[in-house]
């Protein structure tokens, strides 16, 4: 299990942050400062060479795809980061479990105004983290992998990401057509607030063109897209969530979770600016995509 344990990082980040905060009076001011002194620049231009790595060859990809072991780090974070999520409500409403102790959910933070917004910033950033869990759960064949990675993009109202990533970024990745690329010389601010709605528009438009094609029409009826556009049942379901949040906890973990989802969402949408930033397929003599692999 050596080879498997450095993956268990992200879960092993989680647990610290909650010694931190239940043994030094909820202090996660000292994680950020912790986490932003080890990645200073000064340590970076000082540290030594990171040895050469290259990707796998496909026979090694295939070995450790098969590998289960490998996926539990991944399963790990996302219990914690689901666990989390609902401590995190219990602690700014107040309302927990009666067979836990109540020290456990105790509020040492949110009662200023500073105090919220670190809070929610240090678990919001969590659960953008999580989204990297959440990628790599939707990309696997099991229907139980890409529901629970759903889930991690659900919980911060996002859940078209199952469909727009799939259907819309890999075939469209580096080019015009995908909100998820970042222009050359576009601004982050700019790039996220494009990236989230385009994400949204693209994925209604390629739902309706499902269902157009499915019964050979124009026209969609309102009953139909009500009934079948899976759009519409993400909304649905996230509007079921904010109604059992409030009825559950109340208003302060419902604005916790609408500040919550736009932190994990700006994390998300971070990555991806960080990671397809300005690349941009060039077309052949017949207007197609050159493929991404060459």
């Amino acid at each position: 299990m050596l080879d498997v344990a450095p993956y268990f990082a992200p879960t092993i980040a989680f647990l610290v942050k909650h010694l931190v905060y239940q043994y030094l009076n909820g202090n996660l001011f000292l994680i950020l400062f912790a986490a932003y002194l080890v990645n200073f620049p000064f340590f970076r231009w000082t540290a030594k060479p990171h040895r050469i790595e290259t990707n796998l060859d496909r026979d090694s990809e295939k070995a450790f795809r098969h590998d289960k072991r490998f996926i539990i780090p991944v399963y790990s974070f996302v219990i914690v980061d689901m666990l989390t999520w609902i401590w995190c409500m219990c602690v700014v409403s107040g309302v927990h479990p009666s067979f836990l102790p109540a020290s456990i959910f105790e509020d040492k933070l949110t009662g200023t105004f500073g105090g919220s917004l670190l809070f929610v910033y240090v678990w919001g950033y969590m659960a953008g983290v999580n989204g990297l869990a959440g990628h790599e759960l939707i990309h696997r064949k099991e229907w139980y992998d890409k529901a629970i990675g759903m889930f991690t993009f659900s919980k911060i109202y996002y859940s078209h990401f199952l469909l727009e990533h799939g259907s819309g970024h890999h075939r469209n990745v580096a080019t015009p057509e995908d909100s998820a690329t970042a222009r050359l010389g576009e601004t982050f601010f700019t790039f996220c607030v494009r990236s989230a709605i385009g994400g949204h528009v693209n994925t209604w438009r390629r739902e309706v063109s499902r269902l157009q094609m499915k019964y050979d029409t124009e026209y969609v009826s309102p009953l139909t897209l009500a009934l079948e556009n899976r759009m519409v049942w993400f909304f649905a379901l996230h509007l079921s969530m904010v109604a059992t949040i409030q009825f559950v906890f109340g208003w302060r973990a419902t604005v916790f979770q609408v500040i919550y989802s736009l932190v994990g969402i700006f994390f998300i949408e971070l990555i991806n600016y960080t990671e397809h930033y300005g690349l941009l397929r060039k077309k052949d003599e017949r207007g197609i995509y050159e493929p991404i692999n060459e």
